[in-house]
């Protein structure tokens, strides 16, 4: 069985969150072809890590970065495109849904007559063909996106901002980059699998539409939501250009996708809310191996309360950090333990975190510990295992802790609840002191520490595991393809 795996700028390039996902997957299921797919930046990206033998290609999907010669003006699709992204009705997500279909299709002046390659196979010959001539570069779209933008003045439920020219300049470079990995070609695979929404979809969506190639996918995080959350300084303008184009996109690979596989039912309420149909949606968790998270079978002198992640914004360090002031309040030697790299552009952002530690005092009690080998590492170093993102799908690191019999107190995203369960602390988002009060509770009530560590392991045996996991996919597989393997 060949299987494109379809994700965005993560495995193998990163390491860590999502990457432990597919590296599993692509370890843990020996008997399938694999050809990776990743949308990066720029083309000269390396891996992080060396796949496995039975990869049988990787492909780097450059988002940014100069183009091959553009194709033949598409305008009329890329007008279409703004209209439809802009509105809330099927009928606007249909229209989205034609354009994009048109901008994935070879046409007639696309062919090479010259060429016997281009005309057996228009889509996939390597001169003339579609990869790489990205659909909506050289088109004037800012000047399409400002006339659909005028006509859905005043037409939907909620009003749309100004749009100045500047505005839509800024946002048309952004929409024509995003929909680049439309033009990606495949090498011929039975299955797609886009471990996300968002770009990844657009890759599967063009081989479903080109070849038939049926369509799974797995949401981590939620694409969307996530997208709410990210949105950095732009004027109001291009914040809504660019959500209501995510938000037409996430609609329309929910309801094109053969089968969804969120990690959660908080995934799945997502889901249906925009459209996916239950009947296609089976939630499948994810999965750690037992035997590499084995029971610790100590708890360090010092209370201390470690975790394990990248320094990134929706891990939400700053909450975490003045939690730990919160708890050494009662507690004074208390220490917070971070393990974990700062990835690209993030730099700034880490920086905050130092200066945050240093304007509260909290210097000699905060350990930046960096990268460690093993999550296990990190729990080891604390008496609780502490969350609080903002955002997640089904973290890796908490189902590790459970695992390693290590307690957690965890923010209340995502799919986090129904996963502790009973056997851990959940608080909500964004709140310090509730954070560092069930961090006191746990530091102090050793008994109460020990029986949510043992319940978490017990609870993750019975539902977290690895093989579990892995046949779950492999199932699925197997339906979409008709059991071929």
């Amino acid at each position: 069985m060949r299987v494109a795996l379809i994700n965005e700028g993560t495995y193998p390039y990163v390491l860590g969150g999502v990457s432990t996902w597919c590296d599993q997957l692509v370890r843990g299921l020996t008997d399938i072809d694999w050809h990776l797919v990743t949308m990066v930046g720029q083309a000269s990206v390396t891996p992080a890590l060396t796949v496995p033998g039975n990869v049988a290609s990787l492909t780097a999907v450059p988002v940014w970065g100069r183009p091959r010669a553009p194709r033949r003006r598409l305008t009329e699709a890329a007008a279409r495109m703004c209209a439809g992204m802009l509105g809330d009705s099927p009928e606007h997500l249909a229209t989205f849904r034609e354009a994009l279909r048109e901008l994935a299709m070879p046409h007639r002046a696309d062919i090479r007559p010259s060429c016997q390659r281009c005309r057996d196979s228009p889509i996939t010959c390597p001169r003339h063909g579609l990869a790489g001539r990205h659909p909506l570069y050289g088109l004037p779209l800012a000047e399409l996106l400002l006339d659909a933008w005028h006509a859905a003045q005043g037409t939907g439920t909620r009003p749309l901002p100004p749009l100045t020219l500047r505005d839509a300049d800024e946002a048309a470079v952004l929409i024509e980059h995003s929909v680049r990995p439309l033009a990606a070609v495949l090498p011929p695979v039975d299955v797609c699998h886009a471990n996300a929404n968002g770009l990844s979809s657009l890759v599967a969506l063009a081989a479903k539409w080109r070849f038939g190639t049926p369509f799974l996918m797995t949401e981590h995080g939620v694409y969307l939501r996530e997208r709410y959350l990210s949105t950095g300084d732009q004027s109001p303008g291009v914040k809504v250009a660019l959500l209501r184009f995510h938000r037409a996109l996430a609609r329309l690979a929910y309801a094109e996708a053969d089968l969804l596989a969120p990690v959660s039912g908080f995934n799945q309420r997502w889901e249906e809310r925009h459209g996916a149909d239950p009947a296609r949606i089976t939630i499948i968790p994810n999965g750690v191996d037992p035997e590499r998270f084995p029971p610790l079978p100590e708890e360090p002198s010092t209370p201390t309360i470690s975790w394990v992640g990248r320094i990134d914004p929706l891990k939400d360090l700053p909450t975490l950090i003045r939690a730990l002031a919160v708890v050494r309040a009662q507690i004074p030697d208390a220490r917070l333990y971070l393990a974990g790299p700062v990835p690209a552009g993030n730099t700034d952002y880490a920086e905050m975190c130092h200066e945050l530690t240093a304007e509260l005092g909290l210097t000699d009690a905060v350990t930046f510990a960096g990268p460690v080998a093993s999550s296990r590492e990190a729990f080891a170093a604390g008496h609780v295992a502490a969350l609080s993102s903002i955002s997640e799908g089904m973290p890796y690191t908490i189902v590790e802790a459970m695992m390693c019999e290590r307690a957690t107190v965890s923010t209340d995203v995502g799919g986090v609840a129904e996963m502790v369960g009973d056997a851990g602390i959940v608080v909500p988002p964004r709140d310090p002191v509730a954070f560092g009060e069930a961090c006191i509770t746990l530091l102090r009530d050793r008994e109460l520490r020990l029986d949510l560590a043992r319940r978490g392991r017990e609870r993750a045996l019975a539902r977290f595991t690895l093989r579990r996991c892995l046949d779950a996919y492999l199932e699925r597989y197997k339906l979409l393809t008709g059991g071929a393997a």
